[in-house]
């Protein structure tokens, strides 16, 4: 073999390595709209992917030895890219209808139609090109140690580049019509260096490059603002929902993480949420906190932010997602001139010089808590950061009862471990619909309930099998997981039935 097509070839499993990553990154983005991000969902997209390269490697193998031509790994490239560049197209017309299925089983279906075929077939490169470098036995090893290590790092490259720059600027759809292009390009440069280029393949490429542009246009539904990043899918969109308290259908402003309601504002009084969580934050902020320096952990819309602002709040801000703060402003009416820090929650608590009288947590990325905020070890931090008689208050799920409830009851006993006081109520309604909140403080808490709220004192919670939750051991992923999994199918059931409707 030539130099000029060795050196192809090990570009071809460079690029091929990258293939794998991408996809993989951008599958657990296309499901998370529908299926979120919780362990489950990373199981079932692992757990596909190391199966999918599992048969890939033995099906190239079984090929080296079958047919060694040169031409089957173009071809296989090649077949490969267009699917990268399909998925965008593949998982639209996919996940719509198995969001209705359970968590396991709609995600592990929908990456079987998405993901499964091109890692495949990335994985069945690598065995093939090994075959045709090795050009005696003796040189197999060093062939397969310098393929796997030019596929990795083409992987490791892709990773960063992906991860940090191409998801969070372009989104999901254009990185991989990005990547696909480049991995059909590889196999139409090997097909012409080797003269062996046809009008099949040409036709292939053409039908997967009219089949994307096809896909940019079956997106029905209006948005104001749409991004796709590394966080997940952020929407803002305008709906009309019935006001309970108004009683009457009124005009809100939503913005959507994952398809998960983060902020649902009044459009006609937009420092006013729909969220009875959010007026029970502030009134109980405003009936607590003896100072006016607050700490608010989550973004999102901005409308705690509003209503701190009019209350004589200074708020500091801290937002791991900077869309976010492009949103609040465009789109929530949220001012420039507030402090707002793009940074992770915790490195911020452990490297902030600040004490505050109030810290808030609304840190909910769509249905999945903060497990590294919600830590003895991180409680200990938050109360270092408090002024004496300071106020924490934590947003959590409705769930206090049974196994759905032992998230909760464990951070109230991890927090008791702490030397917290602590006032546990909840906005009315059933478990599965209601908000909890925890007001927390190193001194005495006096409550000031309004008419609505519900209190819940530590003699209704049965902490026997709570735990507390340490950095060592963060259970709190599993514990929530039964009720992160009502929550989505809930929305799940809600989104499906729009779909529905809208065809």
């Amino acid at each position: 073999m030539n130099q000029t097509l060795r050196k192809l070839i090990y570009w071809l499993a460079f690029v091929e390595g990258g293939g794998v990553m991408c996809v993989e990154l951008c599958s657990a983005k296309l499901l998370s709209p529908y299926f979120g991000t919780s362990i489950y969902v990373w199981a079932s997209v692992l757990g596909t992917t190391l199966i999918a390269l599992m048969t890939g490697y033995y099906w190239g193998g079984y090929l080296s030895a079958k047919d060694s031509k040169k031409e089957t790994i173009y071809w296989t490239m090649l077949v490969s890219g267009c699917l990268v560049v399909l998925c965008p197209l593949i998982s639209n017309l996919v996940l719509p209808y198995t969001i209705q299925l359970s968590l396991l089983a709609g995600s592990v279906i929908s990456l079987g139609c998405f993901l499964f075929l091109p890692l495949l077939l990335f994985g069945s490169i690598s065995p093939m090109v090994i075959n045709i470098l090795t050009e005696s036995a003796k040189d197999s090893g060093k062939s397969s140690g310098t393929v796997y290590a030019v596929s990795t790092f083409g992987g490791i490259i892709t990773t960063f580049f992906v991860g940090f720059y191409s998801l969070p600027q372009f989104g999901l759809s254009i990185t991989l019509f990005f990547y696909g292009a480049l991995v059909i390009a590889t196999a139409l440069l090997l097909f012409i260096y080797s003269k062996k280029l046809n009008a099949s393949a040409l036709i292939i490429i053409f039908f997967s490059i009219s089949a994307y542009a096809f896909n940019q246009q079956i997106d029905t539904e209006q948005y104001l603002y749409k991004s796709e990043g590394i966080l997940g899918e952020v929407k803002v969109i305008d709906e009309i929902l019935y006001s309970p308290e108004e009683r009457q259908n009124k005009a809100y402003r939503k913005l959507m993480v994952n398809n998960i309601s983060q902020t649902i504002m009044d459009i006609q009084n937009p420092h006013l949420s729909y969220w009875a969580y959010v007026k029970m934050i502030v009134y109980n902020l405003n009936s607590y906190a003896k100072n006016k320096d607050a700490l608010l952990l989550g973004m999102g819309g901005g409308t705690i932010l509003k209503q701190l602002k009019k209350d004589g709040f200074s708020v500091d801000v801290v937002e791991i997602d900077a869309r976010m703060e492009t949103v609040a402003h465009q789109f929530f009416g949220v001012s420039n001139n507030n402090n707002i820090i793009i940074d992770d929650a915790r490195h911020y608590i452990r490297t902030s010089p600040r004490k505050y009288d109030a810290i808030i947590y609304d840190l909910y990325n769509s249905e999945t808590p903060p497990i590294h905020l919600m830590t003895k070890e991180a409680f200990s931090e938050i109360n270092g950061l408090l002024n004496k008689d300071g106020i924490l208050a934590i947003n959590f799920y409705g769930f206090t009862e049974g196994s759905r409830g032992k998230a909760a009851r464990s951070i109230y006993k991890t927090l008791q471990s702490e030397g917290f006081s602590i006032q546990l109520l909840a906005t009315e309604g059933q478990e599965q619909y209601r908000n909890l909140l925890f007001l927390c403080s190193p001194g005495t808490l006096s409550p000031s309930l309004k008419e609505k709220d519900i209190k819940i004192t530590a003699n209704n919670l049965d902490l026997d099998d709570a735990v507390i939750l340490t950095d060592e051991k963060p259970e709190l992923e599993h514990l929530y997981l039964e009720a992160a999994i009502n929550w989505r199918t809930n929305y799940n059931k809600a989104n499906f039935r729009k779909i529905i409707q809208s065809n």
